[in-house]
């Protein structure tokens, strides 16, 4: 179809259905759209699609973002326009969308709204790039020895995780210097380290920024928490808007796998709080409380629940009651039973179990 349009370095207009329509350079479609245009191929729906940077942003991240009425929304939260405009970078340098979602979700995870809508002013500054992880890229400048220039009692070596309380630090953006964590844009760190000292390179999660002080314009921000991931050598900022060097973007491998009581269905991820001994897994309460442990026993949260079968008589004389194999709950018995039975023959508790022997005087 012959679609009127003119093309020049930085922009690209076209007419279509009697609409006149423009994009600058920095458009995510502008070169598949000049492309496109030079195919006789293309039709006037082509075209407009090609215009739509909100059908765009949503076929970058697959469904992941999506644009209503000029909004664009991830995981049903309206987004800030950096965050728009980090979508467009992403797609204009062709560079990894997952890593974008991931800082999206590392935003989303931050417990302050206030921080987070203070964050993106900080971030407007630019060469911030983000990392594989989702985390984003700041500068710290610090004394040739690589300690902080206030208090020179942190050190800002190469490979260094700072970490504080997060209620430690001032979440207050009236004032300007205070407690917490600092790191600043290029130009910040570059001005506040100077010449006679170093120029760091810190990765730092969306989710640990406490703070955006108004002062500096806006341009230093507090975090409970930074990771020192490289020396500045030459003075000039990031340029790109992605960062791989620091981070991995293939999802972390964590073991999500959880631990299960057979007794009281208690679960956990670590494996310290529980016995294996052979034939199943028991929860620490559980386990002590196999072995005679009246305190850990009545802390078990399934006991009022057990079935009694397993000793339903005081002259039981301390043998091993019959158990059914497979009932979780009576096997669960085995393991120290005729050992503690001196203890737990001879009296039971309020619920009719047997429990250990009181001294009277």
């Amino acid at each position: 179809m012959n679609i009127p349009y003119i093309i020049t370095d930085k922009t690209v207009t076209a007419i279509v259905e009697g609409k006149v329509l423009t994009m600058n350079q920095d458009h995510p479609n502008f070169d598949a759209t000049t492309t496109a245009l030079n195919d006789e191929s293309t039709n006037e729906q082509d075209v407009k699609n090609l215009f739509n940077v909100g059908a765009a942003i949503e076929d970058l991240s697959q469904g992941d973002i999506v644009v209503k009425d000029g909004v664009a929304y991830y995981k049903d939260e309206e987004i800030d326009n950096y965050c728009v405009d980090r979508a467009i970078a992403f797609m204009r340098e062709d560079k990894p969308y997952k890593a974008l979602l991931k800082f999206f979700d590392r935003l989303q995870a931050n417990p302050s709204k206030r921080a987070v809508n203070e964050l993106y002013r900080f971030l407007e500054h630019k060469n911030m790039p983000i990392t594989p992880d989702g985390h984003f890229i700041a500068y710290k400048g610090v004394d040739l020895a690589y300690m902080d220039k206030y208090s020179r009692k942190f050190n800002n070596s190469v490979g260094q995780v700072l970490e504080m309380t997060r209620n430690k630090v001032d979440d207050d953006a009236s004032i300007g210097c205070s407690s917490g964590f600092h790191a600043g844009s290029y130009e910040y760190a570059d001005g506040y380290g100077g010449q006679n000292g170093r120029l760091m390179l810190v990765k730092i999660d969306p989710a640990d920024v406490v703070s955006v002080p108004n002062d500096c314009e806006c341009q230093k921000l507090r975090t409970c928490r930074y990771e020192v991931v490289s020396e500045l050598e030459e003075r000039k900022p990031l340029e790109e808007c992605y960062n791989g060097q620091y981070g991995d973007l293939e999802d972390e491998s964590e073991d999500d796998s959880e631990f299960y009581c057979e007794v009281c269905e208690y679960t956990s991820k670590d494996p310290n709080e529980f016995y294996d001994d052979g034939s199943e897994i028991l929860c620490e309460t559980c386990t002590e409380a196999a072995c005679g442990d009246q305190t850990r026993y009545s802390a078990c949260q399934d006991l009022n629940a057990r079935d009694d079968s397993y000793a339903d008589s005081s002259d039981n004389h301390g043998k091993a009651p019959i158990m059914d194999q497979e009932d979780v709950a009576k096997q669960s018995y085995k393991k120290g039973y005729t050992d503690a039975m001196d203890k737990f023959h001879s009296e039971r508790d309020c619920l009719g179990r047997f429990c250990q022997k009181t001294s009277k005087s």
